[in-house]
């Protein structure tokens, strides 16, 4: 990544309930501060970062289920992430995790398998998080997908060539 994009991680070393306000996490590191977190589906906004604990102060403290989410439990070991890795992980729809875990002899057919669902997972957009306003995006991506698909149907049918 380039530029100023944070993409942290970390798992919750507690279970919390919806009105927990100290979210303490295996380690901070590379988290903004303040910032937003995303566990879930729910976002909570921070303001300070005491050693692993992500807390507010008495300003601004802690505000659970951000940005129009819903506060809800999180068990122990859930992911923590901020705004941009949750977005990454939302768009390949976690399929880097298969990648990652294939070894051995079936590595061939499983990284290949894991690269097809990604590619298709780019063909849905899942742009679901820039809200109805920008609906249309979705729109004309599905339009572009239907163009290249039918492009390619064409091209691989052998359509006949005009000659001159």
């Amino acid at each position: 990544m380039q530029g100023s994009v944070n993409v942290a991680s970390a798992v919750l070393t507690a279970a919390i309930d919806d009105a927990a306000v100290v979210i303490p996490v295996s380690s901070t590191e590379g988290f903004p501060e303040p910032g937003i977190l995303v566990i879930g589906d729910e976002r909570i906004a921070y303001s300070e970062i005491a050693g692993n604990n992500f807390t507010g102060t008495r300003g601004q403290p802690l505000v659970r289920g951000a940005q129009d989410t819903t506060a809800t439990d999180h068990a122990l070991d859930a992911g923590v992430r901020t705004v941009e890795g949750g977005m990454m992980n939302t768009s390949v729809t976690y399929n880097i995790a298969v990648i990652a875990d294939a070894s051995g002899l079936w590595a061939a057919l499983t990284i290949g398998l894991a690269l097809l669902r990604i590619f298709g997972s780019f063909l849905i957009l899942p742009i679901g998080f820039l809200g109805t306003d920008l609906a249309i995006i979705g729109i004309l991506w599905w339009c572009m997908v239907a163009g290249m698909i039918i492009s390619l149907g064409l091209a691989l049918a052998g359509a006949r060539r005009v000659q001159t």
